[in-house]
């Protein structure tokens, strides 16, 4: 009742006045938000993780990959980064890579291929997920018993989803 009571002795033009000054507040919180964004790129803790990365840390090239991948929503670059990552022998950076690489082709498209390369690698390394990516892979291009094979080696390194399949498969 006492609400009513205030916003019936608030004028029209106050009413405008306070809807401005909320939209004005709105539009600055947006403005700092996309700025920081935009600053973020020449973040000291941003170019020294790429100044380690062309040095050859797979550490840091991951990171800066993963940054790329969720806060720019850059594939492209997230992909380049994850490569360079897997190249320095980081295996998640390989899986990820593969992952994103999978991502933009079809099933026994050269995309494929190269992310069958990548989720080998970290599979040779002893990755579950790569393991499972690979079986993953394999099972969609309707090869089931080396989705079956690859799902075993995941199993087998802790991955509770590539049991579940690999026991399915194997009925």
């Amino acid at each position: 009742m006492i609400s009513t009571l205030i916003l019936q002795t608030l004028s029209r033009k106050d009413l405008i006045v306070k809807n401005l000054f909320n939209l004005m507040a709105l539009t600055v919180g947006i403005f700092f938000l996309s700025a920081n964004a935009v600053w973020a790129e020449d973040a000291p803790e941003t170019k020294a993780l790429k100044d380690a990365c062309e040095k050859g840390n797979g550490t840091a090239c991951f990171k800066i990959g993963e940054r790329y991948r969720v806060i720019e929503i850059d594939n492209k670059n997230s992909i380049s980064y994850h490569l360079k990552a897997c190249d320095q022998d980081y295996i998640t950076g390989c899986t990820h890579a593969g992952i994103l690489i999978q991502m933009t082709g079809k099933q026994y498209s050269p995309q494929w291929k190269r992310a069958a390369k990548l989720y080998t690698k970290g599979c040779d390394a002893k990755s579950d997920k790569a393991c499972f990516n690979l079986g993953q892979l394999k099972y969609r291009e309707g090869r089931q018993s080396a989705a079956k094979k690859y799902w075993k080696i995941s199993c087998e390194l802790g991955n509770q989803i590539a049991c579940s399949n690999f026991k399915r498969i194997s009925r």
